[in-house]
C-alpha cells in the first residue's frame, strides 16, 4: 500500500469511530472508561464478551477471538475482502481513493457487466419468459435473482454495448463477449442468463442456460476475470446473506434453478456452488456469516454423490455439522416447484438428511458385503483417512468408529489395533518444514513461547505514541536482534515502512497471528506506560532468553551427532547469557 493510500485508511479511520461502526450491529453497554461490550455476533453466547476499546480503535471477542480494526469488522461481519470493506468506508465518510490501473480496470468490468445484465433483462419476454413460466417461477423470483435473455444474435450485445461507449475488447474483457480470428461476437446466444454476484450483490459474471435442445453445452458460463473466480463464490449468496445469520444454517446445492425454486418455497438461505463440490473459500464465506450446520442437496446420482464427499473432505467442513440431503425418486430441489406440496416434501428430506458420519458409511458400504471380511476391509480402506485423526476431541472420527464398530462388528480394541498398524509415520525427509527452522527451532514448546514473547514486545510497542512508535520499534530492533523468520523479525520490517500503527496490526491480521495480537492488546492498560523503556527492557530480557534457548535447543541437537569441543564450548557461553537475560528481568 503506498502513501496515499496509507493516508486515505487512517483518514478513514479517524472519521468512523469504531464504536459507531460496531454499534450498528451489536448492542453495546459501557464498560469503563472509552470501552464498551456487547453479545458477540460472530458466536451465540448469553454473557457479552466482545470488548469495544476507542482509544485502541479495536474490538475483539475474548470468547470466539474474533476481533480488528473497523475494517477488519466490517470484513467478517459482512464476508467481504479488505478492499472492499475500504471501499465501503470510503464511500461513507466521504474520503477519496487514489486509484491504480488495476482497480480502475475492475470498476470498467463491473460497468459492462452491468449494462449487460440491461440488455439481458429488456430482452426477457416471450419464448424465454414463458420457459421460465413453465419450471414454476414467480415474477418476484425473476426479478429477486435478476434473470434476463440473450436473443438468437451474433451481435445484439455488441451493438448495445457500442452504444454505450464500450468497445468489443473491453466487452471480452468481461467475459460476455467472445473472439475467433479477429472477430467479436456475443457469447450468449438465446439463453436464460443467470447474473453471478459477489457478496457485495454486484453482477461478476454471467451462467446461461440453452433454450433449444440442440445448444451445446447446456449451461455456458463466462470465463474467470480479475473480478470472477468461481471458487471464491456461491449463487445466490447476497439473496441468501441474511437467512444464513439468522439460521444458522446453509442449504448448499448444484443448480442455478434449484437455489431460486428453494428461495420460492421458503428456504432462503439456501445457495448454490459453481463447481462440483464445495469448496474451501465457500465454506470460509459462510463461516464468516456464523454458519454452523450444512445441508448438502447435491445431486442423488454418483456424480453428486462424489460431490458431497469432496465437500466433507475440506478441513473448513469441519468446522460445521454437515448432513446429507437425499430427495425422493432421485428429484432435484428445484423439480419440486410445480407440486403442491413441494415444500413440505422439502421440508421431509431436511429432517431426514444423514449426517456426516452416516452418510460415509454409507457411501463406503454400498454394493458391499459387510458379511465377508474382505467386505469388512473395504469399508475400513474408505474410511480410513477420515478415522485416522490428529486431533484427540474430533468428534466426527470418534463417532465414525461407533459406526464402524457396531455395524461391522468389531471390538474396540481390534479396530484401534487395525488404526494403528494402518497409521504409518512418515519418514523425515517427508515431514513438513519446522516454521522455526531458519534459525534453529527444534521443540514446539519453544515455537509458542517464543510467539507468546514477541507478541507481549510487540503489544508494548503498539502502546508507543504515534509519533513515537518508529523510534521504539527501532530500539527494540536494536536489542533483540530478532532472527530471520521470526514473527517479530517481519514486525520489524512492516513498521520501518513507515505505514503506521494500525496498518502493521492489520498486517498481522493478514497473516494469522491477528486473534493472539488482539488478545494481548485488548488486556493491556489504554493509557500509554509511564516507564515504556524499562518495561520494553524486561519484556526484551525474556524475549532475548528464548532465542538463546532455541540456539541451545540446536547445539544439543547437534550435540548428539558426536561430540565436539566446539559446541560444549558454545553450549556452556549460551547458558552463562540465559543466566544474564533471567538477572535482568528478576531483579
Amino acid at each position: 500500500m503506498d502513501s496515499r493510500s496509507s493516508q486515505a485508511v487512517e483518514l478513514i479511520r479517524s472519521r468512523m469511530p469504531i464504536r459507531e461502526l460496531v454499534g450498528r450491529y451489536v448492542a453495546l453497554k459501557p464498560a469503563g472508561k472509552g470501552r464498551w461490550k456487547g453479545l458477540c455476533p460472530f458466536h451465540q453466547e448469553k454473557t457479552p464478551s466482545f470488548h469495544v476499546d476507542e482509544s485502541k480503535g479495536l474490538c475483539y471477542c475474548f470468547g470466539c477471538k474474533a476481533g480488528g480494526d473497523i475494517f477488519g469488522f466490517l470484513q467478517k461481519i459482512e464476508g467481504i475482502d479488505f478492499r472492499e470493506a475500504l471501499e465501503r468506508l470510503a464511500q461513507e465518510t466521504g474520503v477519496e481513493l487514489p486509484e491504480s490501473r488495476s482497480q480502475g480496470k475492475k470498476r470498467e468490468l463491473y460497468e459492462v457487466l452491468n449494462l449487460a445484465q440491461e440488455y439481458f433483462s429488456t430482452h426477457l419476454q416471450a419464448e424465454a419468459l414463458a420457459y421460465l413460466k413453465g419450471r414454476g417461477l414467480s415474477d418476484a423470483s425473476v426479478q429477486k435473482f435478476g434473470l434476463g435473455y440473450a436473443p438468437q444474435s451474433w451481435d445484439g450485445l455488441i451493438k448495445f454495448l457500442s452504444s454505450k461507449g464500450v468497445t468489443p475488447e473491453e466487452g471480452l474483457a468481461a467475459g460476455v463477449l467472445a473472439e475467433r480470428d479477429g472477430r467479436y461476437f456475443d457469447r450468449f446466444r438465446h439463453r436464460i442468463t443467470f447474473p453471478i454476484q459477489d457478496a457485495l450483490g454486484r453482477t461478476v459474471a454471467f451462467t446461461a442456460r440453452a433454450l433449444s435442445k440442440d445448444d451445446q453445452p447446456k449451461y455456458l458460463n463466462s470465463p474467470e476475470t480479475p473480478i470472477f473466480k468461481k471458487t471464491l463464490l456461491l449463487y445466490g449468496f447476497p439473496q441468501a446473506r441474511q437467512s444464513l445469520r439468522e439460521r444458522g444454517r446453509a442449504i448448499v446445492v448444484e443448480g442455478l434453478f434449484d437455489v431460486i425454486a428453494l428461495h420460492q418455497m421458503g428456504f432462503t438461505e439456501a445457495v448454490a456452488v459453481l463447481g462440483s463440490g464445495l469448496a474451501a473459500d465457500q465454506g470460509m464465506l459462510l463461516k464468516r456469516y456464523d454458519v454452523r450446520e450444512i445441508y448438502l442437496s447435491f445431486d442423488a446420482d454418483e456424480a453428486g454423490r462424489k460431490a458431497t464427499l469432496q465437500s466433507l473432505e475440506l478441513e473448513i467442513a469441519r468446522s460445521f455439522l454437515v448432513y446429507a440431503v437425499a430427495l425422493e425418486g432421485g428429484k432435484d430441489p428445484g423439480d419440486l416447484l410445480l407440486l403442491p406440496d413441494g415444500p413440505e416434501r422439502y421440508q421431509r428430506a431436511l429432517e431426514a438428511a444423514l449426517p456426516e458420519v452416516e452418510f460415509r458409511f454409507q457411501a463406503a458400504a454400498q454394493g458391499v458385503n459387510l458379511e465377508s471380511v474382505e467386505g469388512k476391509r473395504r469399508v475400513l480402506e474408505a474410511l480410513l483417512p477420515r478415522l485416522l485423526s490428529n486431533d484427540p476431541l474430533d468428534g466426527v472420527a470418534e463417532a465414525l468408529k461407533r459406526v464402524v464398530q457396531d455395524r461391522l462388528g468389531l471390538e474396540r480394541r481390534a479396530l484401534e489395533d487395525y488404526l494403528r498398524s494402518r497409521k504409518a509415520l512418515p519418514s523425515r525427509r517427508e515431514l513438513p518444514p519446522n516454521p522455526g527452522t531458519a534459525f534453529g527451532l527444534a521443540r514446539p514448546d519453544l515455537t509458542e513461547k517464543r510467539l507468546l514473547r514477541e507478541l507481549d514486545v510487540i503489544a508494548l510497542l503498539y502502546s508507543a505514541p504515534d509519533e513515537e512508535f518508529a523510534q521504539w520499534a527501532q530500539y527494540v530492533e536494536d536489542h533483540t536482534w530478532p532472527p530471520e523468520g521470526s514473527l517479530l523479525a517481519e514486525f520489524m520490517q512492516v513498521a520501518k515502512s513507515g505505514v503506521g500503527k494500525a496498518r502493521v496490526i492489520r498486517h498481522f491480521q493478514e497473516r494469522g497471528e491477528g486473534d493472539r495480537l488482539f488478545d494481548a492488546l485488548m488486556k493491556r492498560p489504554d493509557e500509554i506506560p509511564s516507564d515504556l523503556e524499562n518495561q520494553l527492557n524486561l519484556s526484551m530480557a525474556r524475549l532475548r532468553e528464548v532465542y538463546y534457548e532455541i540456539r541451545l535447543d540446536r547445539l544439543k541437537q547437534d550435540l548428539k551427532a558426536g561430540p565436539s569441543v566446539e559446541t560444549l564450548r558454545e553450549i556452556q557461553e549460551i547458558q552463562r547469557a540465559i543466566e544474564a537475560e533471567r538477572r535482568v528481568y528478576k531483579r
